[in-house]
């Protein structure tokens, strides 16, 4: 399974989303492709700032659309994701490179299940080594 990070899953939201995500996204099987509950609460935080109109709208919409697609399969934020959490949120301040909550929520779901991470923000995961991740706009 590949968890998409929230900047592709904006992508896929686009009106012209990149390219090279789109040909990604349809190299792989649409069962090993899913969100976790962070991506839906970042999401959902950055339309609710949105200002009401056609924009938020049109956004709205391909939200709803990628949620039917995710729902049976939206990873949750557990126990064992919270334990794993804790452990890379330590390494990365002991190691001298904190992490944001949340980057460490996704990380933490992906490591508790052993699953990999799309992103295109790599290097916010760099100081997980033991996490998988996958760079869809390369």
């Amino acid at each position: 399974m590949i968890i998409a990070d929230t900047n592709v899953v904006s992508e896929f939201m686009k009106d012209q989303p990149d390219a090279n995500v789109l040909a990604w996204a349809r190299a792989i099987d649409a069962a090993d492709l899913s969100i976790c509950v962070v991506t839906v609460e970042e999401i959902e935080r950055g339309l609710g700032r949105l200002p009401a109109g056609r924009r938020w709208h049109d956004l709205e919409q391909r939200w709803q659309q990628l949620m039917d697609v995710f729902a049976d399969l939206i990873a949750v934020y557990d126990r064992a994701a919270a334990s794993a959490t804790a452990r890379i949120l330590v390494h990365a301040e002991s190691s001298g490179h904190p992490m944001g909550l949340a980057d460490a929520q996704i990380a933490g779901i992906c490591l508790s299940r052993g699953w990999q991470l799309a992103t295109r923000n790599v290097r916010d995961f760099a100081s997980v080594p033991e996490l998988a991740v996958v760079n869809p706009f390369e």
